[in-house]
């Protein structure tokens, strides 16, 4: 069972890396084999039955990967994709803001801040990333993070003023934190 999809053009030689690096460190991690054509950026991505990293989900998460690698994230926080724990969720902003380019630059700009601290703020309370890329707005997370990054995100995009939404994932930061702590230190009788 092989996948097709297309790339953006601007972002094929980014999959493909330097010298085919990092198209052949996704083939070897997952045990597929890609196909990519750069002149239309139409991709296929087929299952390497011989590989000893062959699984039939590895189809899948290799396409999860090169789709983040698309929306902007570099390939180093893409590969974490290859983890089962680990999810991509793409908004696309025109289908929740409407074609208006004013409108667009303006979310953008609130998603991302002064001087990119909101952004930042994301990934550092939500233990995520994120791209902010042409139309769209990207996260890569486990379940649990990627939870507060979406809320997170619908709350700025909803209009909330920054502060509010910095709070927001302060708390849930420092939440986590006392759980985990719990976690750790929980005793044993």
């Amino acid at each position: 069972m092989s996948i097709l999809f297309k790339l953006n053009k601007s972002r094929v030689g980014v999959v493909i890396g330097t010298d085919g690096e990092t198209k052949k460190q996704i083939e070897d991690k997952l045990g597929v084999e890609i196909i990519i054509e750069s002149k239309t950026g139409d991709v296929e991505i087929k299952p390497d039955y011989e590989s000893e990293q062959y699984d039939p989900l590895n189809v899948l998460n290799a396409k999860k990967i090169i789709k983040a690698i698309n929306r902007g994230f570099n390939p180093v926080k893409a590969m974490k994709l290859a983890d089962p724990e680990y999810e991509l969720e793409i908004f696309n902003l025109i289908s929740i803001l409407g074609k208006s380019n004013k409108k667009l630059k303006r979310i953008k700009g609130r998603l991302i801040g002064r001087n990119g601290e909101i952004r930042k703020a994301i990934e550092r309370f939500a233990e995520c990333y994120v791209s902010i890329y042409g139309k769209t707005v990207a996260i890569i997370a486990d379940f649990e993070n990627l939870q507060i990054a979406r809320k997170a995100i619908n709350m700025l995009i909803s209009g909330m003023p920054h502060h509010v939404v910095l709070k927001f994932l302060e708390r849930r930061y420092s939440e986590k934190q006392k759980e985990r702590f719990r976690e750790v230190y929980k005793p044993d009788f």
